[in-house]
């Protein structure tokens, strides 16, 4: 999907959460100090929080999700190792580190989002970053307006310069598209509104067009008629069918509101018009 479907988003503040240990190359250390010196004025705001613990970790989240709730709108950069379960928090050189999975890590994230009136943005700078999307479902509520991250294992210097790098373009411009460009091919970049447009694309090229509406209208009659009914029953449902199968516009604004509620920057026909021919709107 190009950059067509893409909500306006705001950030005034980058939120570094640090959970190296002192042993570890100093990344996130490296990055406030380039951001302070891209930002001289603190436009956007910076911050960098160092922790020790899962718990410190949890706090630092409630931090500043209450911080949204004053109005900030944050870009949360998390800078940890990481693997399939989830966040490491190395604590104290020798000390025994904890994990944060990934389900609740992104739960959490949702709630800020909320809470920033769906804007946050997420910088996974940790090995596996790209995690943090599979729990991801149209269903509830988006986690975060955007979320780049490592599709697999990295370097620190790597992840050090793709930062600095993505944040150079997106201070500087700013354009979410152009910042996700200055990233290496390890990287994967996510957008909630980008990824709803498709999801929902997808829905209705299974079931709302050519053949394979006819199918779904057939298999709605066959769920809840019998082959003898009487014809006139037959096409009373059939019909019935059809008006379901096709394109909804309530069932559309129904699920957006529930994943991006804040709105979108297309409208019902022009993703139809996307779904029926992958044509972008202009």
């Amino acid at each position: 999907m190009c950059s067509r479907f893409v909500s306006v988003i705001s950030n005034s503040t980058i939120e570094i959460i640090d959970c190296l240990s002192p042993g570890d190359l100093q990344t996130g250390l490296s990055t406030y100090y380039h951001l302070r010196g891209l930002t001289p004025e603190n436009v956007p705001r910076i911050r960098r929080h160092q922790v020790n613990s899962a718990t410190e970790f949890w706090k630092c989240l409630d931090d500043i999700e209450g911080q949204c709730l004053e109005g900030w709108k944050p870009i949360i950069q998390v800078e940890a190792h990481a693997d399939k379960n989830g966040v490491e928090i190395s604590g104290q050189e020798g000390g025994k580190p904890s994990i944060v999975p990934w389900p609740p890590l992104v739960d959490r994230f949702r709630s800020i989002n909320i809470a920033s009136q769906f804007n946050l943005g997420v910088f996974m700078a940790t090995c596996e970053g790209v995690e943090a999307l599979r729990p991801m479902t149209i269903k509830k509520a988006a986690p975060y307006m955007f979320l780049v991250g490592p599709k697999e294992k990295v370097s620190a210097q790597l992840l050090k310069d793709s930062a600095e790098k993505f944040y150079d373009v997106l201070i500087r411009t700013p354009d979410i598209n152009r910042a996700f460009g200055s990233l290496p091919k390890e990287f994967l970049s996510f957008l909630a509104e980008r990824f709803f447009a498709t999801t929902y694309a997808r829905v209705l090229r299974a079931q709302s067009f050519g053949r394979k509406r006819k199918d779904r209208v057939n298999f709605l009659v066959n769920m809840v008629i019998p082959e003898n009914a009487e014809p006139e029953k037959l096409r009373e449902v059939r019909e019935m069918a059809r008006l379901f199968s096709r394109p909804d516009r309530e069932r559309f604004e129904a699920v957006q509101r529930n994943y991006l509620p804040q709105g979108v920057s297309f409208t019902f026909d022009e993703l139809v018009e996307f779904a029926r021919t992958g044509a972008i709107p202009e």
